[in-house]
């Protein structure tokens, strides 16, 4: 099944506890470390590579911490997925033709980039604002 790495689990678990911050608050990486369980070191990694990319803010001093860069409602899901995970496709060949042999007679690699294409619009459509929101899962 796909599956999100645990980077990109952590990375959206952060991102969601800045979410719940007031537009003045920062969040230090122990407060986010301890709210979620998650190891402070890979956090404090992953914080920095959405602080490259944009999403977050840091601030330095004894008072310091993280924000959102821009507003929860701005933040795809896509993209964040993008800056954390290396390889997000379902398949390897999805976008890639040259990198397989099988191409000419493959039988799943035109249907597994339809899938591709509809989870990337589910990402695309799914913003950091939705992470905030609780109450029961629906099904899809």
């Amino acid at each position: 099944m796909f599956s999100l790495s645990k980077k990109t689990e952590y990375g959206l678990m952060a991102l969601a506890y800045l979410t719940q911050l007031e537009a003045d608050q920062l969040a230090n990486v122990s407060q986010i470390a301890g709210s979620s369980a998650i190891p402070k070191e890979l956090l404090a990694k992953i914080l920095s590579e959405l602080v490259k990319a944009g999403m977050a803010v840091s601030f330095s001093g004894p008072t310091g911490g993280f924000r959102l860069a821009r507003p929860a409602s701005e933040m795809s899901l896509a993209e964040i997925v993008a800056v954390l995970e290396k390889s997000p496709a379902l398949i390897n060949c999805g976008s890639d033709e040259e990198n397989c042999a099988r191409t000419a007679n493959c039988a799943i690699r035109f249907p597994m980039v339809e899938v591709q294409k509809k989870v990337n619009k589910i990402l695309e459509e799914t913003m950091l604002s939705d992470f905030g929101k609780s109450g029961p899962v629906s099904e899809v």
